[in-house]
């Protein structure tokens, strides 16, 4: 049978390739695939109601996922050629860092028509986030070291939201992150403010971040995401993620944040606990945060000096 999680652990693992010849396999999910082949094999994209300059823009970003997930060409090469494509339509030299094209010359333009524009890098790979209005709400947030305010903007009105968001049809996507000021940053249209997903998964997990950033300015992703996931399971009561995290796991792209950490803690779960990964989901929700709670002190004692 069909297994959504397993299609969107492809996703989450930026395996595009895997998650196609996986729905391949069911005849019932005919309809997805096409919509596949017809943006990826046919490179039919999407167009977005915007001005034409910044519809260019994003159809060039498009042709980048195809480069990176679909062709499958090495990441830097994929970078390459997004930057020299973006340098040509936009007319400034092919030279330009890719990172300062898009904090200036992209965002810019971006801004000149009423959007708000976030480049760089989501899990590795290049994706731009566009949204339209901004309002911010201060929130006290419980982690396992105490109660502290944080501030959240939240976002609204987007156009894209990055790879994820792209690969899946608007089914998964980054639903906040982190500035480097600790602020967090919440995707509205992706919570129920009253639900667990708000409440654990998106503010306690950015939380986190933002105090792991405050400890240790240079904290690797993987182990920011270690410690944010671990911090989901401890909280969490209502969803099994545990589960969900086995579907993610994945240690070949160091550069992959989310899918390292995943693999981290389902290793550590089954060494623990001497159990398969696959018999993870069955864990009572106790058991899930005992475990999650012993993970999480032993990492944060590692991150004292001795």
């Amino acid at each position: 049978m069909f297994d959504e999680n397993a299609y969107y652990g492809y996703i989450l693992k930026a395996d595009l390739v895997g998650a196609i010849g996986y729905i391949k396999r069911f005849p019932e999910q005919g309809t997805l695939y096409q919509r596949y082949i017809t943006i990826f094999d046919k490179e039919q994209y999407l167009n977005y109601a915007i001005e034409e300059l910044l519809n260019g823009i994003l159809r060039t970003y498009q042709q980048y996922y195809r480069d990176a997930f679909y062709l499958c060409l090495d990441k830097d090469k994929a970078a390459d050629r997004l930057q020299t494509k973006l340098a040509a339509l936009l007319h400034v030299n092919d030279k330009y860092r890719l990172c300062d094209m898009e904090q200036e010359a992209i965002a810019g333009e971006f801004q000149r028509r009423g959007f708000y524009f976030l480049g760089g890098k989501t899990g590795g790979y290049y994706g731009p986030y566009v949204w339209k209005t901004t309002e911010s709400e201060t929130y006290d947030v419980e982690l396992p070291d105490g109660i502290q305010p944080y501030t959240v903007k939240l976002l609204d009105g987007f156009v894209v939201k990055s790879w994820l968001d792209y690969l899946s049809f608007g089914k998964i996507s980054t639903g906040g992150w982190t500035d480097n000021d600790g602020i967090i940053n919440c995707v509205k249209s992706s919570y129920d403010f009253d639900s667990e997903n708000f409440r654990v998964s998106l503010l306690k997990h950015e939380a986190q971040h933002a105090k792991d950033l405050t400890l240790l300015p240079g904290m690797p992703s993987a182990l920011l995401e270690y410690r944010a996931k671990l911090v989901e399971l401890i909280y969490s009561a209502e969803r099994n993620l545990l589960a969900q995290f086995v579907h993610e796991t994945d240690a070949s792209d160091a550069s992959n944040g989310h899918a390292v950490a995943a693999h981290r803690i389902v290793s550590e779960y089954c060494k623990l606990l001497d159990k398969s990964s696959n018999e993870l989901g069955n864990l009572s929700v106790e058991k899930v945060q005992s475990v999650a709670k012993i993970l999480f002190e032993k990492s944060s004692l590692q991150l004292i000096p001795h």
